[in-house]
């Protein structure tokens, strides 16, 4: 008997393998590449994402504020100080089902933007709360006709980008409805 020719062989052949050992790696290493950046920027996403979601729940709390508000005893570009009805047994204080009217005073220095209650007249000042991070400009609020005699409140809530990415900026406005009234 003769054996069969080696032609007549199923298989691969070395430099077949080889090849296909090289794409083989190249299709897993750009994988790992994809995978390990998403990694990285993941973090940042996130952070950027929770500092628009306390612009967004910042932004309807001062335009339900801006709308009741009585008076708007200080207003310059990092500095909302508004007579306003909120929902605590005393300003400051633990919330409540009644409304009084409070002092609610809104400060962005430094990136970020806190609320403090205080009583109309400013006194007896309640702890300051953050309700805003990673701002890129304190320069959050803006009025119309001026800030000397502001009917309509605008705030802006600007965020950096990072990455060459376009910076996100959430905006709002209200107008004093009760302005006036007491």
């Amino acid at each position: 008997m003769n054996a069969p020719a080696l032609r007549d062989e199923h298989g691969f052949t070395l430099p077949e393998l080889l090849i296909a050992l090289v794409l083989s790696l190249m299709v897993v290493g750009t994988g790992v590449m994809v995978f390990s950046a998403a990694v990285h920027t993941q973090p940042e996403q996130q952070r950027r994402g929770e500092g628009i979601q306390q612009a967004r729940t910042a932004t309807e709390r001062l335009t339900q504020e801006v709308r009741q508000g009585l008076s708007v005893p200080t207003a310059t570009s990092n500095q909302l100080s508004i007579v306003t009805y909120v929902n605590s047994a005393s300003c400051g204080g633990a919330a409540s089902n009644s409304a009084i009217p409070c002092r609610v005073t809104y400060t962005c220095t430094a990136g970020s933007c806190t609320r403090v209650e205080a009583l109309p007249n400013g006194l007896s000042p309640g702890p300051a709360r953050t309700v805003v991070t990673g701002l890129t400009s304190s320069a959050v609020f803006s009025y119309l006709p001026s800030s000397a005699n502001p009917k309509f409140v605008n705030m802006t809530f600007s965020f950096s980008a990072g990455n060459g990415d376009d910076s996100i900026t959430v905006q709002d406005g209200a107008t004093l409805r009760n302005a006036g009234t007491s």
